[in-house]
């Protein structure tokens, strides 16, 4: 009488391969991971840089007055608080457009805070050790700003100011490493009506 069924190496073989291949999903699964966060950490700076640059344009009126303008070299270095003339309710009574502006760099600070997060954690997937930096000129009658967020990244890559020019925004904003991210923004506001 044959008898039929799976030999051992059969066996074998098919338990290796299946091995393989689970080896190859756990893989994938670490890289969706990272890819993830990283994509989060990108959403959460965008929208730190547009609400700024959203409160820049409001404030436009003031902002085009000669030498008026949201210039700051370390936003977490800078000590702000917010103005007297804006109320516990928000309600803002007689501000003038420094005012405002003291207020916007106040708040976009507190944003920072709250998206910030310790660097020994591993559940939260904010921004970690994050700055920014806004750098102003003018070109004729338009503002040009320039935003520069950085923040520590979870994977390793070539520095996000690496090539920049030593004095260059880019470079003094954040600190230098291969896990600095940055992103940046530049924005025009007309100084005429």
């Amino acid at each position: 009488m044959k008898m039929h069924g799976f030999s051992l190496i059969e066996i074998m073989i098919t338990s290796f391969i299946l091995a393989l291949g689970l080896l190859g999903l756990a893989g994938m699964q670490s890289t969706a991971v990272k890819s993830n966060i990283e994509i989060q950490q990108r959403t959460l700076a965008n929208a730190l840089i547009t609400d700024i640059n959203e409160r820049m344009q409001l404030n436009r009126v003031w902002l085009q007055e000669d030498g008026n303008d949201y210039a700051i070299a370390s936003l977490m270095g800078a000590e702000l608080s917010a103005p007297s003339c804006v109320g516990y309710d928000g309600v803002f009574t007689n501000c003038s457009g420094a005012d405002i502006k003291n207020n916007d760099l106040y708040e976009w600070k507190q944003k920072f805070l709250g998206a910030e997060i310790d660097s020994g954690s591993t559940t939260e997937h904010g921004l970690i050790d994050a700055d920014a930096c806004i750098e102003v000129t003018e070109e004729g009658n338009i503002v040009v700003s320039q935003i520069v967020l950085s923040w520590y990244s979870t994977i390793k890559s070539k520095d996000a100011a690496s090539g920049s020019d030593v004095l260059s925004i880019f470079n003094k904003c954040g600190t230098a490493s291969s896990s600095r991210r940055q992103l940046t923004a530049k924005s025009k506001i007309s100084k005429s009506s």
